[in-house]
């Protein structure tokens, strides 16, 4: 039997924000009463639509057969379907664009990622993630990937209808209005419409908490690359010599650690430490194990004012770390 394809289809992909935008493009669409299926496949995996938010339990690691587990159950009568191409493996690119056919491809962010598959730098994320962008696809570039004009120039090559959205939001969240709202306007949907006040929120977004000690983190944890991070920081308007730098490590991103060494080497900070997976080379930097809430809320307590990076997988949700 074939499986039923809503009329509306869009899939996200970039490197930075792809769960962000799928969560606001869901939104916008559900507030215009528009019955639409998403799949989320961020720090916790799941599925919203009209019953709500379904989070999917894996008894194995994350595979690209998971997209196509929920393309075949999604209700006959959805008149949208969301997704992003969540996919590591270069060889794999061009199966998400391949089972969905999406209307619009919508292309968040390009920054350096998954190096130890794609290939240093930002040229080896845009050489990978082309191949999951069908030939004569309409895309939708976020501010950061608009500025790239190798991704310009080699999506005009595949024959792709580019869209742009050239000003970015000091805002985060009103980033995300503009690419959900331009997303309904180019499939022929009023945008202006749209309304977000039932966004589902990730809960490693990054914010400031406190914890019960007293102690203050920031919790930047999805940020993933030291450009995001460094931004996040400034933006807090904290002095270095007063912040403890915490990163997460996890030893099947080899390459994130070694991104962010430069910054965190960087004299000023008042410590730095690394938690999650063991590194086993001389760092300079301690190692302290932090999964439990209760550990990471002490350790907060005791340095006052921490600055969270790196990894998300492995740490205690920051709602935990602040009741503890």
């Amino acid at each position: 039997m074939k499986r039923w394809k809503p009329p509306l289809r869009i899939l996200v992909t970039g490197t930075r924000g792809k769960s962000t935008a799928v969560r606001y493009i869901y939104a916008a669409l559900a507030s215009i009463g528009i019955s639409c299926s998403a799949r989320l496949t961020g720090t916790i995996p799941a599925i919203l639509d009209q019953s709500g938010k379904r989070t999917i339990s894996r008894s194995s690691p994350a595979h690209i057969s998971e997209m196509l587990w929920w393309l075949r159950n999604i209700p006959t009568g959805t008149e949208a379907a969301v997704a992003e191409n969540s996919t590591v493996s270069p060889e794999l690119q061009p199966l998400p664009c391949l089972w969905l056919e999406p209307d619009l491809v919508v292309w968040t962010s390009l920054l350096p990622d998954h190096e130890e598959y794609w290939g240093p730098g930002i040229a080896g994320a845009r050489k990978t993630l082309l191949k999951g962008v069908a030939k004569g696809s309409r895309v939708l570039l976020g501010p950061q990937a608009s500025s790239d004009m190798d991704l310009v120039s080699n999506l005009g090559e595949k024959e792709c209808i580019l869209f742009w959205i050239h000003d970015k939001q000091a805002d985060f969240h009103l980033q995300y209005e503009t690419i959900a709202r331009k997303s309904l306007e180019i499939l022929g949907i009023p945008g202006e419409k749209a309304d977000f006040g039932e966004v589902d929120r990730d809960p490693h977004d990054f914010r400031s908490l406190s914890t019960r000690g007293g102690g203050t983190i920031a919790w930047a944890f999805s940020s993933n690359d030291p450009a995001t991070a460094r931004i996040l920081f400034t933006s807090l308007n904290w002095e270095k010599e007063r912040t403890t730098l915490l990163f997460n490590h996890r030893k099947d991103r080899p390459s994130r650690l070694a991104s962010h060494i430069p910054w965190m080497k960087n004299q000023g900070w008042k410590r730095v430490i690394v938690t999650g997976d063991r590194f086993f080379y001389p760092l300079g930097f301690d190692h302290v194990p932090l999964g439990d809430p209760r550990l990471m809320a002490g350790l907060v307590s005791e340095e006052n004012q921490v600055f969270g990076c790196g990894n998300v997988r492995g740490l205690p949700l920051p709602s935990e770390v602040e009741r503890s």
